[in-house]
């Protein structure tokens, strides 16, 4: 779908599941679709669906998950939401793991969480590489 809020070669992707570990390969597969159309390759696909997994796994969802992908010329943005609480910023599951930020820090080019429609969301950043089939 083109985006009407911004840029003209911005297009939206926009995927709604239930929350929950089943919903979990469904996303997987959305991020498999997004990196084939852009040519992301295989260790960029790994890191981003790394990436949505574990913020889907360590926070809460509010019942239904959005992920919507935001396609610009060199940079595709995955906006997930809502939670009940920040993921960005939320304590780590266990004492030997990653803050989420530092893990999603080393996963993605960019990591911001923000107050939207009474929830928490999370946009995540990852580079699309020149001359890549985002048309």
């Amino acid at each position: 779908m083109p985006d009407t809020t911004g840029s003209e070669s911005a297009e939206r992707v926009t995927l709604t599941v239930p929350g929950g570990r089943g919903s979990i390969g469904i996303v997987r597969l959305f991020v498999g679709g997004l990196a084939a159309r852009l040519d992301l390759g295989y260790d960029t696909m790994d890191d981003l669906q790394l990436a949505l997994e574990s913020v889907l796994l360590a926070s809460a969802p509010r019942g239904e998950v959005t992920v919507e992908a935001r396609i610009e010329d060199d940079a595709v943005s995955v906006l997930v939401g809502p939670f009940e609480r920040d993921p960005l910023h939320a304590e780590a599951s266990r004492p030997d793991s990653l803050e989420p930020a530092r893990l999603l820090a080393a996963l993605v080019a960019g990591a911001e969480s923000s107050a939207r429609d009474g929830g928490h969301w999370l946009r995540l950043d990852v580079r699309v590489p020149a001359g890549s089939g985002s048309a």
